[in-house]
């Protein structure tokens, strides 16, 4: 049976993950000189309570090495076969960290699997390993390369005041688009990087391009749908209306992902049909 591996980007809790028989491995939040394991130290609550009553821009790190070498190190005195589903290689270091501890360990039975994602679509690539667990890994893997591409992930940011302070754009075109009150529409790409898909004027009409999107995918009825939201659930509550979606939960994102978007921001998660 293989031994799944996590990092906390994947918003499953420690106590879930004992249930799931899992690990998840916490990535680390830091203000300034001090440092919080993410979902063990700080909860989602508490910290975009302090991002946005703070100067200081937190600060996001990887997996620790030390971390994944001591788990990779039990592995193999156990004989186990390990799968790790990071954070997207596009957007942490966290896969190449992990792909270094697996060389190093000098242990074969160690797959590194580049999600090519995060947040709740990296949840829903975790909930199907889990599920084929018992399976050979090279067919758990086949899986999850069919499954990641049918991920989809839409989000409307409030601001784009996060994105300038994380260096995501420049200030320049945040000044302008808080002028014109532009609320930009992201996505996840094939490639696992953060992509704009749309411009809307005012966060209703953010809202609504998502919410025809949604309608126009044909949806794979195995999945549930996630309906998500930064600090403030407001503009989440008014998608679930708009996409009819009123059984999907608001779930609040992890912190190492709301910090570069910000409060207020509103998205759904879900898989299409093949």
């Amino acid at each position: 049976m293989l031994r799944i591996v996590t990092d906390s980007s994947a918003e499953i809790s420690q106590e879930e993950a004992k249930r799931l028989g899992i690990e998840v491995l916490p990535l680390t939040i830091c203000f300034g000189d001090k440092t919080y394991r993410d979902g063990i130290d700080i909860t989602p609550q508490q910290f975009y309570e302090r991002l946005v009553s703070s100067d200081e821009f937190p600060r996001t790190s990887q997996l620790s090495f030390d971390e994944l070498s001591s788990l990779f190190a039990d592995a193999k005195s156990k004989g186990e076969e390990v799968l790790v589903l990071p954070i997207s290689s596009a957007l942490s270091g966290s896969y190449e960290w992990a792909v270094r501890a697996a060389q190093e360990s000098g242990y074969d039975k160690i797959h590194v699997y580049d999600s090519k994602c995060t947040t709740y679509m990296l949840e829903i690539l975790v909930r199907e390993a889990v599920r084929l667990r018992d399976k050979p890994a090279a067919e758990v893997i086949a899986a999850l390369d069919e499954l990641r591409p049918r991920i989809t992930l839409l989000a409307a940011l409030d601001t784009l005041e996060y994105l300038k302070r994380g260096g995501r754009i420049n200030r320049t075109v945040a000044t302008v688009g808080g002028l014109l009150r532009i609320k930009p529409v992201i996505t996840v790409s094939d490639e696992g990087k953060v992509e704009l898909i749309n411009k809307s004027f005012g966060m209703n009409a953010a809202l609504r391009y998502i919410s025809d999107r949604f309608k126009a995918d044909k949806k794979d009825e195995r999945f549930a749908v996630r309906t998500i939201y930064c600090m403030d659930s407001g503009n989440c509550l008014k998608l679930k209306e708009l996409t009819g979606t009123a059984d999907a939960p608001c779930e609040n994102i992890c912190p190492v992902i709301g910090a570069h978007i910000g409060p207020r921001a509103a998205g759904i998660v879900y898989v299409r049909q093949k």
